[in-house]
């Protein structure tokens, strides 16, 4: 056992709470709090949900805004000794019930602001029109999904005495949890507080839901550095200009954001005009930062590392590079190295063998995930890999197709399946499939990613969908907005918005290959 297996996430803010009492904690909304007033009211919190019914190892949703209200019910939540899993309020009510029911969630938690949509949540999730309810402290209240009989069996430990659970797309059109234990998190934060050179006077820019993995640095490294998460409001995410602006505001010292958001502040926000005097470390992941844009950076940044972390949701961060201040556009960039004495990274041939070629990137270590969340039970893909190194480890096969070089550096050469990336977002285009399916009069579909001048958009090819279910062979200018905006519609019903396509082309027939399967290189190939 490790010094890590010990550490609880809720107890990296209550250290600093110990060590900083007075330090600012957490800003939102037009306030601050020390830690020692967010520590107290974690506790009390927690205290309100034990008392409640809430034992050890209970999964626990939270569907609140991001704010303060969202990050005092994750850290009660933990603090209590639940399994833990922040949800997106814009999430549709069946996608969010699909989450809950495939988690095993037993109880949410909700602000007032959301308490209506928890509550219709609750009600797809099959909790009955009158599920259990109760007022907390700082506008949060709780809706019981689960009677306590019906609670899933308690998970393996280390998550028997609680965890936290993050949802990624899934090939079958359900959201997969990706369950995580106390120390996979705590072993990131810690290290990538350590690496970013966090101090207890940071002021750490959170701007991504929370939701996404990436919050766990804006949550945890934070807190284990004594420093100040400062969440930015939703809304700024969508005008690059104000972004830019509350950061200067905020005088923020330390930003972690996926590409899309730096390239908009690049290219609509005026940074290059106007670059935060305050900001000391950046750090992106996510997605590939377009070579041009990311040379500007390191001319605007100077002297300011900037981090290239990556990692999927089942890791967290596995590898990291600080890039070259001298690095240009010309140049292949790298993902880095393993994160240091931690995780081992190693590209794997069809054979299961370690390759000097490219092959699919496997991780090991204390970052990787204990399984994922479906149906109320825990399957774990993981599978034992003996690597380069002859040791054989529980290693988790990424997906990512890369490369690795004789001194440890990994470049990524694509994916070998159904997902892509959208701004940082990981969607498996047969989940975003399986909705087109679930609409009235839809026959066939096929949703690819295209390549050419449309590349990184994501078009449902769809056979039916008119009148009499059936549509005859139409051209992109034949189809009708009425039609095509019918079936978006429907998927906005079903799908949150990142996930929804570019385009909807209707078809009488779908291409198929000499195997008589549906040829989506073929359709990610056409121009339409």
């Amino acid at each position: 056992m490790s010094d890590l297996d010990d550490i609880r996430l809720d107890g990296l803010l209550a250290t600093s709470a110990r060590r900083h009492p007075s330090r600012p904690a957490l800003t939102a909304r037009g306030r601050t709090w020390t830690y020692a007033e967010l520590d107290r009211a974690v506790d009390g919190l927690a205290r309100q949900l034990r008392s409640a019914g809430l034992e050890t190892g209970d999964r626990v949703g939270v569907l609140a805004p991001k704010g303060p209200e969202a990050v005092l019910g994750i850290y009660a939540a933990l603090r209590a000794g639940a399994v833990v899993a922040p949800l997106d309020v814009a999430d549709p009510p069946v996608r969010t019930a699909h989450m809950v029911r495939g988690a095993g969630i037993s109880l949410l938690l909700a602000s007032d602001r959301s308490l209506e949509g928890c509550r219709r949540a609750a009600a797809e999730a099959g909790a009955g029109p009158e599920p259990d309810e109760g007022a907390l402290d700082h506008g949060l209240h709780r809706i019981r999904t689960l009677a306590p009989a019906d609670r899933p069996a308690p998970l393996p430990a280390p998550t028997d005495r609680g965890g936290y659970v993050l949802f990624t797309s899934g090939s079958t059109g359900r959201p997969k949890g990706v369950l995580l234990s106390h120390a996979n998190v705590a072993h990131f934060a810690l290290w990538a507080a350590a690496e970013l050179g966090l101090t207890e006077t940071d002021r750490v820019g959170s701007q991504a839901a929370l939701t996404f993995d990436l919050t766990t640095f804006d949550l945890f490294s934070t807190a284990a550095a004594g420093a100040c998460a400062v969440l930015m409001p939703d809304v700024l995410r969508a005008f690059p200009r104000d972004v830019v602006g509350w950061l200067h505001d905020q005088r923020i010292t330390a930003f972690y954001a996926v590409p899309s958001l730096y390239q908009g502040m690049l290219e609509r926000g005026g940074i290059a005009q106007d670059f935060p005097a305050s900001l000391r470390v950046a750090a992106f992941a996510g997605e590939p930062f377009a070579p041009r844009p990311l040379e500007r950076y390191l001319h605007l940044l100077g002297d300011v590392p900037f981090y290239n972390l990556y990692g999927p949701t089942e890791t967290n961060v596995c590898t990291y590079s600080r890039v070259p201040a001298g690095w240009t556009a010309d140049q292949e960039i790298t993902i880095g190295r393993a994160v240091d004495g931690v995780v081992v990274v190693d590209v794997l041939g069809e054979d299961g063998l370690p390759t000097d070629g490219t092959g699919e990137i496997h991780v090991a270590g204390a970052t990787v995930f204990q399984g994922y969340l479906q149906d109320g039970t825990l399957t774990d893909p993981t599978r034992t890999v003996r690597f380069r190194d002859g040791v054989a480890r529980r290693a988790y096969a990424t997906g990512d197709i890369g490369r690795i070089t004789a001194d440890g550096r990994v470049f990524l050469r694509g994916r070998g399946d159904t997902q892509v990336k959208r701004r940082g977002h990981r969607i498996d285009l047969l989940d975003v499939e399986s909705a087109v399916l679930a609409l009235p009069r839809v026959t066939a579909a096929a949703v690819v990613a295209k390549d050419g001048a449309h590349h990184g958009e994501i078009w449902a090819y769809v056979q039916g969908g008119g009148e009499g279910g059936a549509a005859a062979e139409q051209s992109s200018e034949d189809i009708t907005e009425e039609i095509t905006e019918d079936i978006l519609a429907g998927l906005r019903g079903l799908l949150p918005l990142r996930m929804l396509p570019d385009r909807v082309v209707l078809a009488a027939a779908l291409p198929v290959n000499a195997r008589g399967k549906v040829d989506r290189r073929a359709l990610a190939a056409r121009t339409d």
